[in-house]
């Protein structure tokens, strides 16, 4: 099973900036992002029980863009199921704010690879996202 110490490992040898973050009340939590800096994706364990990791970014969404072109969120729904990514708009689908898009990551035989992905995946969407709102 892979632990805490091996996710900060694994990415920092691959030169990611690596940092640990003191967020309220969560158990474990780092941000991490491309060496050269860029969006940072977190990687979140709730408890000290937990058997999965939480691999996350909230983006607050321009909502000028979006009310100028509504189609958007129609576009973005699309293109983050297509990613195989989890997500939801807040506070409703109608008038978001912001976007989470999430993926789960169980540790137990999590390898370095499924990990890089699945921070990849999440990272990739995001910027998915940010794309579409430039038009």
């Amino acid at each position: 099973m892979a632990t805490d110490t091996d996710l900060y490992s694994w990415f920092k040898e691959l030169n990611m900036k690596v940092e640990k973050v003191a967020s309220g009340n969560l158990y474990f939590h780092l941000a991490i992002s491309p060496p050269m800096g860029g969006l940072p994706v977190s990687v979140i364990r709730t408890t000290p029980d937990s058997t999965y990791y939480i691999v996350a970014v909230v983006m607050e969404l321009d909502t000028a863009k979006i009310q100028d072109r509504p189609d958007v969120l129609k576009e973005m729904r699309k293109e983050l199921l297509r990613m195989n990514v989890e997500f939801f708009f807040t506070p409703n689908e109608t008038s978001p704010k912001s976007v989470q898009v999430a993926r789960i990551m169980f540790a137990e035989g999590l390898t370095k690879n499924e990990a890089l992905n699945h921070v990849t995946a999440v990272k990739n969407a995001a910027l998915m996202i940010l794309e579409l709102l430039k038009g």
